[in-house]
């Protein structure tokens, strides 16, 4: 049920090997004893030191960075040590999940979103990116730097992540948007220049590739970074959608009166393009203080091309054809810049502040070509009438969206369908150029103190303050084909939180409260069609959260319980209309409210067992609805509408374990989401559930080889009022480090047999929906990881504007 859909998960998680250790069967004696001789010399090392007390200071600096090189060295021989043993790859600690990723099976994934997407609760959604079975999509931080751009996370190469903690409850700090946190730490930096390059090949119907260039330069006190890349996607895609209303009669056979809409929208090349580029340093001022900035930004263009056949029918009879040569073109750029600082005072306090500024701009035109065969059997006799592609004024609102994202995955955007012509011959065509564009301006910052009481008590408290300024129009060429629109969205939004923290042994209390304050302010500067009056919105809330912990021993378990508030998108509130073919549009609702929210979760652990359930309940809820127009019962519009409440629950069972090359991990779940509409004259509950089932068969392979064979399953159940249809797929990877690990390569092939396909089936009100996607989905992955010197730091700030850059359309 989009983000409130909620899974409890069982993951029972075996003890691998450390991966060195599984590779060799020989005892590296000879490197025991070379470290033993490395860490004596240090030890006397540091005894000359002592004895260099009355020495200058000079001599002391010098001797302090012989010790320094020597641990460096005694380090990387330390390295080439083997033990065998076993080690957990999962621990609770605080309340969150840590997963080792370095030295175990999980750095040999391709990506990191395949990391993500198997640490504990986590999948890969229908978008190829992890989610939370509980909490839907997680704000992600690499070393304490929010994520902006999701780029960035499949960019950074695995083998520099050391570990991922896994945050299911979520405190007083993150944002009511927030359902789930991963916490990315890297590897430490070595000091010097270190140079990754990461390239990817994808074939499918085309050649698709993507390259990266990532430099970091540290000396002394100060660290330098570097990014470019490029990203380039093409393919095909495929889409049907049929709109069937029932007038007169609650259901089909019923004396009622049958209206049906088709719609195939057929793409043989579309392509995407993408540049992006970061440039940034931090600054060590001194051990316990550091200060940093960081420059981003990204230049998409996107154009898909595609083919649009429809018709209309009323029972039996065809009553048009529709079709058209379409062109969907996005562009959309942004720059972003971030500092940040970050200190220690004594042994109590923390300070960290973070400040952004962001500045971006979308284009979503649309270029229709279309002929109606109705409309062409009328010019030929004269007729007068109005022509097919007639649309009711009152549905040509301005838009108030600052980004107009695609309908359902298909290229469409705002437009106002074209009025009568008085010539019969323009009547069978529909041909005009809609460009809706947006300018946004963000402003953003945000400070966190963590005060330590004493061993068993720390305090944090915090504010944060974003302000937004979107401007946004709406034109039409030629300009008789609709109504051109022009707005200013204004949003202030500040917020305080904190939280307490009691460490009584075996348990553990976390008690933090949120207020946020909301401002935000529409105007119409230009609309020929809608009221002038400003649309004026203010929210104050508090927000309580609670988690308990204890542990005992390998038995840890926790209890949260956390209140918040999903505000509708700019796209939800959006007045304006959204084209995506003949007979169907979009169109936002102003006078939606936004969503409670309250959750409950427990999560427990016994050694590599893991434990996962949940319950929310959310009053309000916001979800997309299919209306017919009033004046064409052919023609509908997808609009979003609060229902009076809903509620969820899941459960999963997970399994990873390694036996000798063998690694296994089976995973296998159920969701299921209670929701009541009118459906057909009568009040229905949906609630099928759905389960899940997914078997990875991993195979460590002599000399280094790494093979996976994975098959993933998920049954037909219902998604708010639709119901989807069984999916599977298989997939298989192959992966090979060399150059002592400075060279890796990674083949791919997904979904082997091509058997991923998207089809639902829903109804609400007296309209039935349905919709069938095909896409290019059997495609193989090749990607190439080369590291020079192998430096693992990372820019350590916080982006503090992200929720608002998010609900922008930003990325």
């Amino acid at each position: 049920m989009k983000h409130e859909l909620i899974i409890s998960s069982l993951l029972v998680l075996g003890n691998p090997m450390m991966t060195n250790a599984q590779q060799t069967k020989t005892t590296t004696a000879e490197s025991i004893s070379t470290a033993k001789n490395i860490s004596t010399e240090s030890i006397s090392t540091a005894k000359n030191i002592s004895t260099a007390k009355n020495n200058s200071t000079d001599s002391i600096q010098a001797m302090k960075e012989k010790l320094r090189q020597d641990s460096i060295q005694w380090e990387k021989q330390l390295a080439a040590v083997t033990i065998k043993g076993t080690r957990s790859q999962f621990r609770q600690k605080n309340g969150g999940i840590v997963a080792r990723i370095s030295g175990t099976s999980l750095e040999k994934e391709p990506t990191a979103t395949e990391v993500l997407a198997k640490l504990p609760g986590m999948f890969k959604n229908k978008d190829g990116k992890p989610q939370a079975f509980i909490g839907g999509s997680p704000e992600i931080y690499i070393n304490d730097r929010k994520v902006q751009d999701y780029s960035v996370v499949e960019n950074l190469p695995v083998t520099q992540i050391k570990e991922v903690k896994v945050i299911h409850h979520p405190g007083a700090e993150y944002g009511n948007n927030v359902g789930c946190v991963l916490l990315i730490t890297t590897k430490k930096n070595l000091q010097g220049l270190a140079i990754v390059e990461n390239s990817g090949f994808l074939f499918d119907s085309f050649v698709s590739n993507n390259h990266d260039l990532d430099l970091t330069y540290t000396h002394g006190k100060m660290t330098y970074y570097g990014k470019l890349g490029y990203a380039n996607w093409q393919g095909i895609w495929k889409e049907q959608d049929i709109a069937t209303n029932y007038v007169s009669g609650s259901q089909a056979g019923d004396n009622a009166t049958t209206y049906i809409a088709s719609a195939t929208l057929d793409s043989k090349h579309s392509y995407y393009d993408r540049f992006y580029w970061s440039a940034g340093a931090d600054l060590a001022l001194t051990e316990k203080q550091t200060i940093g900035v960081k420059y981003d930004g990204y230049n998409i263009h996107q154009p898909m091309p595609f083919k649009m056949t429809s018709y209309a029918m009323t029972n039996d009879h065809v009553d048009d054809n529709v079709t058209g040569n379409n062109k969907f073109f996005y562009y959309d750029w942004q720059h972003h810049v971030n500092a940040f600082y970050q200190g220690k005072y004594g042994e109590k306090w923390k300070l960290n502040f973070f400040g952004d500024f962001v500045k971006l701009h979308t284009e979503q035109a649309q270029f229709v070509d279309e002929i109606s065969e109705k409309g062409a059997a009328k010019g030929k006799g004269a007729a007068k009438g109005k022509g097919a592609a007639t649309s009711p004024s009152a549905l040509l609102a301005p838009s108030s969206s600052p980004s107009v994202p695609l309908l359902a995955s298909v290229p469409s955007d705002s437009i106002a369908w074209s009025l009568a012509s008085s010539s019969p011959l323009q009547e069978a065509r529909n041909k005009f150029t809609l460009l809706p564009q947006s300018d946004g301006t963000i402003w953003g910052a945000k400070v966190r103190a963590n005060y330590t009481i004493n061993d068993k008590q720390t305090w944090m408290m915090g504010a944060e303050y974003n302000y937004v300024k979107s401007e946004s129009r709406t034109d039409y060429t030629p300009a008789d084909k609709g109504t051109s629109t022009h707005s200013i969205t204004k949003e202030n939004h500040a917020a305080v939180f904190a939280e307490y923290s009691l460490d009584f042994k075996p348990f553990s209390l976390r008690v933090g409260l949120r207020y946020e304050h909301v401002d935000s302010r529409l105007d119409y500067l230009k609309d020929e069609t809608a009221s002038t009056e400003p649309l004026h919105r203010k929210y104050d809330n508090l927000y309580p959260s609670l988690l308990l912990s204890h542990q005992s021993g390998r038995f840890s378990q926790s209890l949260s319980y956390r209140s918040s508030e999903i505000r509708p998108s700019f796209q939800e509130l959006n007045t304006g209309t959204v084209y995506a073919n003949r007979y169907m549009w979009q169109i936002g609702n102003s006078q939606l409210e936004p969503s409670q929210r309250h959750e409950f979760k427990y999560q427990a652990s016994y050694g590599d067992l893991f434990v996962q359930a949940s319950y929310t309940y959310v009053k309000d809820y916001i979800t997309s609805i299919i209306e017919p127009d009033s004046d064409d019962p052919q023609t509908g519009y997808i609009t979003w509408t609060n229902i009076d409440h809903c509620w969820n629950w899941g459960s999963f069972l997970g399994y990873r374990h390694r036996w000798g090359f063998y690694e296994p991990q089976v995973q296998a779940g159920i969701q299921q989401g209670f929701i009541k509409a009118v459906s057909m004259g009568k009040e229905k509950s949906f609630h099928d559930p759905y389960y899940i089932f997914s078997l990875y068969n991993g195979f460590h392979l002599p000399k280094g080889w790494y093979m996976n064979l994975s098959f993933s399953y998920r049954s037909s159940g219902t998604y708010d009022f639709l119901t989807l249809c069984s999916v599977h797929n298989f997939d298989f990877q192959l992966y090979k480090s060399f150059l002592k690990d400075r060279l890796s390569l990674s083949l791919n092939v997904n979904d082997i047999f091509n058997t991923k396909r998207q089809k639902t089936d829903g109804t609400y009100g007296n309209v039935r929906f349905q919709q069938q996607k095909w896409v290019d989905t059997r495609n193989v992955q090749l990607r190439l990881t080369y590291r020079f010197n192998q430096a693992k730091k990372q820019y350590r700030g916080e982006n503090s504007a992200q929720e608002a850059v998010g609900r922008m359309g930003g990325k």
